[in-house]
């Protein structure tokens, strides 16, 4: 038979094998749960550190990665000049957006660019950009001509250091014209616009009117010295896109897609932090030059959303 002091020495071994059991459960918890706070702390750091090496990326992009594109869009620009594809701006024709369409020379300020036709955010950002629906240069009327200011080589950064008579030369394929300044300013939203048409020969020269493309116009305006040329007088006004007031309209689907396509990028590689736990500096080197590729693809379109004169 089972006496009573043994029914209870069973029970109180029961009750010690039960709270050893607990106490290792806890202990498991405990050590499980600084892991995973660890592991959410290493993810949030490496996301972090993506999307700072982005926000770099943009940075470097627009103030010196479109320098270097403008330089070189510059060079093959002037080549145009040296082939046949030059016949069509040097017999005096309209040539198509973003074709080379004259050369500017201001010594006062170091500018000597080849000047393209058209001017969105996508055109000026490979040069001073002629508007389309305005005059050309050598002719009656009001030629304009817009500049970046800040980035793609800030070709007319120093326009505002341009004092009333001294000279600049326009060379396009009507000809070689030389102007005199005659009037420079800043002209705010709603005022009289410089582009505006006029009745005599004469290029109006325009950039952002500061580095953030939110204070106005800076203009000059040139009078040419020589005889005008002859050319068809545009029927149409500018957009304002054209006027260097927006960026370019045709680059907002793009850059809402690659927007998409770099945030699904991000929860893709989140994910995979998850998956491979064991391997994360795996997953972030494998990672981070692709979604740098994306960043990368994507503030090229955003750019051209800002104005194409910043």
């Amino acid at each position: 038979m089972i006496s009573l002091e043994q029914v209870v020495e069973d029970d109180d071994i029961d009750d010690m094998a039960l709270e050893g059991l607990t106490e290792g459960g806890n202990s498991q918890d405990r050590e499980a749960l600084p892991k995973k706070q660890r592991f959410n702390f290493v993810v949030v750091g490496l996301i972090m550190s993506i999307l700072g090496l982005s926000l770099v990326l943009f940075v470097v992009y627009v103030f010196g990665f479109t320098t270097l594109k403008q330089e070189r869009a510059q060079r093959q620009l002037l080549n145009v000049f040296t082939t046949p594809a030059g016949a069509v701006p040097l017999s005096g024709q309209l040539p198509p957006d973003g074709s080379p369409a004259a050369i500017l020379k201001i010594p006062a300020i170091g500018v000597n660019q080849v000047v393209v036709q058209g001017t969105t955010a996508r055109q000026t950002a490979l040069g001073p950009g002629l508007m389309t629906q305005a005059a050309r240069p050598g002719t009656i009327g009001n030629a304009v001509i817009l500049g970046r200011r800040t980035t793609s080589g800030a070709p007319f950064r120093n326009l505002g250091l341009l004092h009333e008579g001294e000279a600049f030369q326009v060379i396009s394929g009507l000809g070689s014209f030389n102007y005199i300044v005659i009037q420079t300013g800043v002209v705010q939203a709603g005022a009289q616009d410089p582009a505006s048409p006029v009745n005599r020969a004469q290029v109006t020269l325009m950039t952002s009117g500061d580095a953030n493309g939110t204070a106005g116009s800076l203009y000059v305006v040139g009078r040419q010295t020589n005889a005008p040329g002859a050319a068809k007088k545009p029927k149409y006004q500018p957009a304002s896109y054209e006027r260097g007031l927006s960026g370019d309209p045709s680059a907002i689907p793009a850059s809402i897609l690659l927007g998409l396509v770099y945030c699904a990028g991000i929860v893709f590689t989140v994910l995979a932090y998850g998956r491979y736990r064991q391997s994360l500096w795996t997953v972030y080197v494998l990672s981070t030059p692709i979604l740098l590729a994306l960043a990368f693809w994507w503030f090229e379109n955003l750019y051209l959303l800002l104005p194409s004169t910043m």
